[in-house]
């Protein structure tokens, strides 16, 4: 169980990465840490990782996603063994409820917006306690137009920000000053991938919730006021929210909202199981 000061240290650090995903180790302990010794940061972060406490960071821009939804699957698990061995498939969840199967994968681009909420510390609302006053839509992610060929290949052998320019450098025939300024450009048109769970991410009960809402963008600034990262995606008017929950009951805010005529066309599932990799 971390205590205050490290979960304190760990949320700094996400922050960090969220504004710079190839920070170092040693700008994280000099900057953000509120341990004196290096090597106690190390262990810390370490620990985060090895128990998903922190998951990420990896780079990502709107390159081209498609998300195919399966309903009333008999054998939401078998169909999931099936699409997670197609090439162009990046993430697959098989639910009970609503939809049966959420499948993200390379393709049209549908998707329009995806991002992991960075969290609050301490957390300033229960997920209970959410509200909704803002109105406003979510902005589109764009495709990131003006890309070379060198841009790509970067960008898809760098999602992990942390690996080394001259390691990528030797792999694409490439010198590492060039690799690091294809780097420097794109970077600019990807959002960092970073999650933080407090408890680890197998901690939570999980859920998705499916809603369309005039106040995304205030459904946004409520989810960065929890104590955990929720995932939002959206396509088309639809928003796809994966929740981290302390307990399922914890779901009825949303038929409270509901109720209030603050989101229409709901519906909530629990996921069965989910490929490993993250976008």
């Amino acid at each position: 169980m971390l205590n205050l000061d490290q979960l304190k240290t760990l949320f700094s650090f996400v922050v960090a990465y969220s504004h710079n995903p190839r920070i170092s180790t040693r700008s994280l302990h000099e900057n953000y840490s509120h341990y004196v010794n290096r090597e106690s940061t190390i262990k810390l972060l370490n620990f985060a990782k090895t128990n998903e406490i922190i998951i990420g960071p990896r780079i990502w821009c709107n390159s081209g996603c498609d998300i195919e939804i399966y309903e009333n699957i008999d054998d939401p698990l078998l169909l999931l063994n099936e699409l997670e061995k197609r090439p162009e498939v990046t993430y697959v969840t098989a639910l009970i409820g609503y939809p049966s199967v959420i499948c993200f994968k390379n393709g049209a681009s549908i998707l329009k917006y995806a991002e992991p909420i960075i969290p609050s510390y301490l957390a300033r609302k229960n997920i209970s306690e959410i509200s909704l006053d803002i109105e406003g839509e979510l902005p589109s992610d764009e495709y990131p137009h003006g890309w070379d060929e060198v841009d790509w290949d970067v960008y898809r052998n760098m999602r992990n920000p942390s690996l080394s320019f001259v390691k990528i450098g030797k792999k694409l025939g490439l010198p590492w000053y060039v690799v690091k300024a294809h780097f420097e450009k794109i970077i600019q048109d990807c959002k960092v991938w970073i999650c933080l769970y407090p408890r680890g991410y197998g901690s939570y009960q999980q859920s998705y919730v499916f809603l369309k809402t005039k106040y995304e963008l205030g459904l946004r600034e409520e989810l960065k006021k929890l104590d955990r990262t929720t995932i939002i995606y959206k396509f088309g008017d639809t928003i796809i929210l994966h929740l981290f929950l302390d307990e399922l009951l914890q779901n009825t805010v949303f038929y409270d909202l509901k109720r209030k005529g603050k989101i229409h066309d709901l519906h909530v599932s629990v996921p069965l199981g989910w490929n490993s990799a993250y976008w």
